[in-house]
């Protein structure tokens, strides 16, 4: 389970670099949670379980047991995704949260200017 933990973690780390300066730490945190309560436990049996429908080791009802020689096709026709060590499920999950996370907050404050310019962020140190 601690591994499981681990992987999850590091999928809600990803968000928080999208998200950076635009949330407050309530807000986060309840992503956090909801993020690997219930979207990474189930984006990761999509792929690593037996039965997950993007698993490569489950078998379709359609398969006949020939390689049907498409993209990702094996010998016995179905069609599924092998994740290396678990990358693909964090950067997945991590990704396509972040993706989102970053186009529901929105840009910046003061990033751009009334006309849509963009305005110079000079590094500065808190």
């Amino acid at each position: 389970w601690f591994f499981q933990y681990a992987f999850a973690a590091t999928a809600a780390t990803i968000v928080s670099g999208a998200v950076a300066g635009r949330v407050n730490l309530t807000g986060y945190f309840i992503m956090v949670v909801l993020l690997t309560s219930f979207v990474y436990p189930v984006v990761s049996h999509w792929i690593w379980a037996t039965g997950g429908w993007a698993s490569a080791f489950t078998l379709q009802p359609w398969d006949t047991g020939v390689d049907t020689g498409l993209i990702f096709g094996n010998t016995n026709g179905s069609c599924g995704m092998i994740d290396f060590a678990g990358s693909g499920v964090v950067h997945l999950t991590g990704g396509m949260s972040a993706f989102w996370g970053a186009k529901i907050v929105g840009p910046r404050l003061g990033r751009f200017d009334a006309n849509g310019n963009t305005v110079s962020m000079p590094p500065h140190n808190i």
